[in-house]
């Protein structure tokens, strides 16, 4: 770990490394949630559960973008935490991916609530690794495979969001914050999660469809089967079992 790095990690009162990828979470952050995204981490990036990393390319490009995980109980507490502590993070040099206590859900929650890790673990793991290790696969650009993929599930290229998707579209994200880097992001969380199975509990469909209609692995084979072939082609070591967090 770099000095600035170790530096901004002694702020947390939580501390864990997934084969070298730091995770920090802030001390109102409950133990078990914690010790959950922890453990999503690891399987996504362990995905047969051997013990070692599935990719050390994945690993390495990870460390390498200095890619942290950072936990806290809300919206206000990391927002003021960034406000105290601003200098220190920018000092770190790091990218950084956020997850809130109140999204992690865990199995003795006993809840019918989605459990955000999932997504936001994911993100960290495509944004520094997949993207950086695949470009021309994976890149966040619209000459990418993946990027072209978005393209056609939003039925054309989009710039910036449209005010109004084409009728045929399947991938609708309509968060105007979220830049084309961004939709791509999503789309490749949506349709990976969604080819795992995590995307089709009862009544799920229902929370997502403004923004995703593919939810289950059938119908990513069916509507875009050349994303669904990307994401089970074995050359990239991308998960094919869903983490659960429990390990």
């Amino acid at each position: 770990m770099s000095k600035k790095l170790k530096s901004l990690g002694k702020l947390f009162d939580q501390r864990e490394k997934v084969f070298g990828v730091h995770v920090f979470g802030a001390s109102e952050v409950n133990d078990d949630k914690f010790d959950h995204a922890v453990n999503i981490l690891r399987e996504y990036l362990d995905n047969d559960g051997d013990g070692k990393a599935d990719s050390k390319r994945l690993v390495k490009s990870l460390k390498r973008e200095k890619a942290v995980l950072t936990i806290f109980s809300d919206e206000d507490q990391l927002e003021e935490f960034i406000d105290k502590h601003e200098r220190k993070f920018e000092k770190a040099q790091a990218n950084f991916q956020d997850l809130l206590d109140f999204e992690i859900v865990t199995a003795s929650d006993n809840s019918n609530k989605f459990d955000a890790s999932l997504e936001e673990v994911f993100h960290l793991i495509s944004d520094y690794g997949y993207s950086e290790v695949y470009p021309k696969k994976f890149g966040k650009k619209k000459d990418s495979v993946i990027g072209g993929l978005m393209n056609n599930a939003r039925g054309g290229y989009f710039k910036k969001v449209p005010n109004n998707y084409p009728e045929e579209a399947y991938y609708t994200y309509d968060d105007k914050s979220c830049d084309y880097d961004c939709q791509i992001t999503e789309y490749f969380y949506w349709g990976m999660t969604s080819v795992l199975g995590g995307q089709n509990a009862p009544g799920r469909l229902q929370q997502i469809q403004d923004e995703w209609r593919l939810n289950t692995p059938a119908k990513v084979e069916e509507r875009d089967p050349e994303l669904f072939d990307l994401l089970t082609n074995p050359k990239y070591s991308l998960p094919t079992v869903l983490p659960d967090g429990v390990i």
